[in-house]
């Protein structure tokens, strides 16, 4: 991607919405080849991760972006619904103490959050195998000439402590395990759990809300990339109704290391974010928002700018 590492187009989480994926290709000018997806300028997607679950095309979207990625046209990083999957498949232990032989419990919870990929790539199944293998090869953050990706949050503690085991950034299977231990998680585990998920903080007692799918939820998670937040209720990320939260000092702020002015840029998706687009920093740049698909066209400037914030039409009806 040396040849136009200065024009890349970074699209968040797809969801196995194929219709979500080609509607944003073809609205960034590229066209579909007998190969793959290409733009006739050479211009590089780069996908921000969380391909699968909650849509039904999760074939589609991963057949898409991987030949893409084989002819050089895109690069990827891996999301937390890809790690959720490596643990969901593979054989060991789960945190959750339910000892049914595999390293993320298959509860109904995570059966149901995880059904429609199922569908498509039945437990045990050669082809979920090699998708599987596919996600393994998904580094965790990219950290590119002028710009960097990751899934969730970019925390340079984090990247460092992933870097010293895996200097390139991708998990080996033998990392797996490890991560699946998510409350014990160990100094390695939390920075890669972090990089997908974000940094989530627990409300005081006896503060509780309900998220977009109407679940109570008791953490809330926080706004790394913004200094300035520094209540709950400025802090605090995908929640539906701000009120419902105190409005005080968040002191698990002070943990956080906010992402810098000097540093270079970083998009993220994960959020899912309400409203419309939005750009709130000039260096840091969430993507994710729930029902207004977006991209942003990048071509090598160090501040970001609102109008290279591109919203993708929807199709109504």
């Amino acid at each position: 991607m040396s040849a136009h590492a200065h024009s890349i187009d970074i699209i968040p989480d797809i969801h196995a919405d194929i219709d979500r994926l080609t509607r944003t290709l073809v609205h960034l000018g590229y066209r579909e080849t007998e190969q793959a997806w290409a733009h006739p300028e050479g211009r590089i997607a780069a996908f921000l991760g969380d391909f699968i679950d909650m849509g039904t095309q999760n074939a589609a979207v991963i057949s898409l972006v991987r030949a893409m990625e084989q002819r050089g046209h895109a690069v990827a990083i891996l999301g937390n619904h890809e790690l959720n999957a490596l643990l969901y498949h593979e054989p060991g232990a789960n945190s959750d103490g339910t000892n049914d032989g595999y390293m993320r419990a298959h509860n109904a919870k995570n059966t149901l959050q995880h059904q429609t990929f199922l569908d498509e790539f039945p437990l045990g199944h050669s082809q979920t195998r090699d998708v599987l293998e596919w996600f393994l090869t998904l580094p965790v953050f990219l950290d590119l000439p002028g710009l960097r990706l990751i899934h969730a949050c970019w925390d340079s503690e984090n990247i460092e402590t992933i870097r010293k085991r895996n200097p390139d950034g991708r998990l080996q299977r033998s990392d797996l395990q490890e991560l699946a231990f998510e409350d014990q998680a160990t100094p390695f585990a939390k920075a890669v759990l972090t990089a997908l998920k974000g940094p989530e903080a627990e409300l005081p007692s006896p503060y509780r809300f309900r998220d977009i799918k109407n679940h109570e939820r008791s953490a809330v998670r926080l706004s790394w990339w913004q200094p300035g937040a520094e209540t709950w209720r400025a802090a605090a990320l995908s929640v539906p109704n701000p009120t419902d939260l105190p409005d005080t000092p968040v002191t698990e702020v002070m943990k956080i290391d906010f992402y810098k002015a000097d540093q270079k840029p970083v998009f993220f998706g994960h959020y899912k974010r309400l409203g419309q687009p939005v750009l709130e920093t000039s260096n840091a740049l969430c993507l994710d928002y729930h029902h207004q698909p977006c991209a942003y066209r990048w071509d090598g400037e160090t501040e970001l700018s609102g109008e290279r914030l591109i919203s993708i039409p929807i199709r109504h009806g």
